[in-house]
């Protein structure tokens, strides 16, 4: 898959505002635009986003920009971190020394992007979104400070910023030549969609497909538009009609088809969810490996399990299980370590899932990790324990305690109610009717008469 033909060399990145004087090399830092464009597309071209950062760097080891660019690939994939890989935790010394002896020479903007990364890695998203927003006030058209911004807010559950970040800098965007200027339509429609801003939403995500149809992000921002309103048949139709534009990429694609199933769930179609589970969103787990992929794969079949225990996912669980398990140590964030405890559970590893989360409570007892989820993920993680441990009520009671800071715990609207429904599943089995009942009105009025509402009333019924 390839988007774009010409890259910007020097002269080019000046001309746009965005000079970099940490390279003299035209073709490190076209290379650099190349790997850019990979990541805010979601995508590997023909070489793909590793091998084109590894050219880049072999054209240039000292291109301090491009070092950040590649560090910060890493970590905000979350599936490592310098705490456990050595060798990155060395890139990124190295990087801060070579940064700070060039500091008079290169740009701020430059220097200011290794500071960034350097409380991302210690464990401070929100410290480093300060940093990128600095960055954002003077060079408002900085792809790198926006896309890593928008993908922390995100991991924070900071929805705020997921608008108030594209918001400030949109105008500038809207005028601006910069071939990358079609994805900021996406983001911006992400944002809306998170604070309900539905019609603007849609219209940002139409216009960002317009431009580039290719844009997964904004297919992806589209289907919440189409989830919220209970716009079910028209959600299908349109990642079915769009799927040959994002299917290729793969770094976001497993997203899409994770949202085409929670629509057949939706329409009382569990076997379709569980279907595409099987060609696509299982395998694609399974062949890289990246945490959206993997969290992709359990929350289906966690929601699956929650409304229909068991009927549906199979003996998925166990291979699945068998992606997760390297990752059981990482505790980098909390929504992947949810979500590594949904596969210990379903795998009915229920030892493992108090090993994990005996783990988070060490992490989070030497202070490492300064973001705000780690003290609810560690409720979430106990409350799906005791579900599974049958004490239903004990799991209610947890979770209602938290209800209205899971927020903090990241990820979309779409991706925590997967705890809204534990939420209600467990209330259900605790005979907690009342409480029920309260819980299933507060989501008629957001969502109307959904799959969960209508499974768990029967359900209520038969108790």
């Amino acid at each position: 898959m390839k988007l774009r033909h010409h890259f910007r060399d020097l002269q080019e990145w000046s001309d746009q505002g965005l000079t970099i004087k940490s390279t003299s090399s035209n073709c490190a830092v076209k290379l650099f635009d190349s790997a850019l464009t990979q990541y805010v597309g979601w995508y590997d071209d023909d070489i793909g986003m590793a091998t084109t950062v590894e050219k880049m760097l072999n054209e240039d080891p000292n291109f301090i920009l491009g070092r950040a660019l590649s560090i910060g690939l890493d970590l905000i994939g979350t599936g490592t971190s310098i705490r456990r890989d050595p060798k990155l935790n060395a890139e990124l010394i190295d990087l801060k020394q070579l940064a700070e002896k060039c500091k008079s020479a290169i740009e701020w903007r430059e220097y200011a992007h290794v500071q960034a990364l350097d409380l991302l890695a210690n464990g401070n998203m929100a410290a480093a979104s300060q940093i990128w927003e600095q960055i954002l006030q003077k060079y408002p058209t900085d792809m790198l400070a926006l896309k890593l911004a928008h993908d922390v807010y995100f991991y924070l559950g900071d929805k705020r910023n997921i608008l108030d970040s594209i918001e400030r800098v949109y105008s500038k965007w809207e005028t601006n030549q910069d071939p990358l200027q079609g994805y900021i339509h996406g983001m911006y429609s992400f944002g809306l969609e998170e604070h309900r801003r539905y019609s603007e939403a849609e219209k940002q995500a139409k216009l960002g497909l317009q431009k580039i149809p290719q844009d997964a992000w904004a297919v992806h921002a589209l289907a919440h538009v189409h989830e919220m309103q209970k716009r079910t048949d028209e959600g299908i139709t349109a990642i079915y009609e769009t799927e040959k534009d994002w299917k290729d990429c793969n770094y976001l694609a497993c997203h899409n088809y994770w949202h085409w199933s929670l629509f057949h769930i939706e329409l009382d179609r569990p076997e379709s969810a569980s279907s595409i589970y099987e060609s696509r969103i299982g395998p694609q787990a399974k062949k890289s490996g990246n945490m959206l992929d993997i969290v992709d794969a359990t929350s289906l079949l966690y929601r699956l399990d929650l409304l229909f225990p068991k009927k549906y996912s199979g003996n998925h669980w166990q291979s699945l299980y068998s992606v997760c398990e390297p990752h059981f140590e990482d505790h980098i964030l909390g929504f992947n370590t949810v979500h590594f405890t949904m596969a210990c559970l379903g795998n009915d590893r229920l030892e493992k899932a108090e090993e994990l989360l005996e783990g988070f409570r060490l992490i989070k007892s030497t202070g490492i990790i300064k973001d705000h989820w780690i003290d609810i993920t560690e409720q979430v993680l106990q409350s799906m324990i005791d579900f599974k441990r049958e004490k239903y009520q004990c799991s209610l009671d947890r979770l209602m305690a938290i209800k209205n800071d899971l927020l903090k715990m990241g990820g979309s609207d779409a991706q925590r109610d997967v705890f809204n429904q534990l939420m209600l599943v467990a209330a259900v089995r605790a005979g907690a009717n009342d409480v029920c009942r309260n819980l299933l009105n507060e989501r008629q009025s957001l969502r109307g008469n959904d799959v969960v509402v209508r499974e768990l009333i029967k359900a209520m019924e038969k108790c």
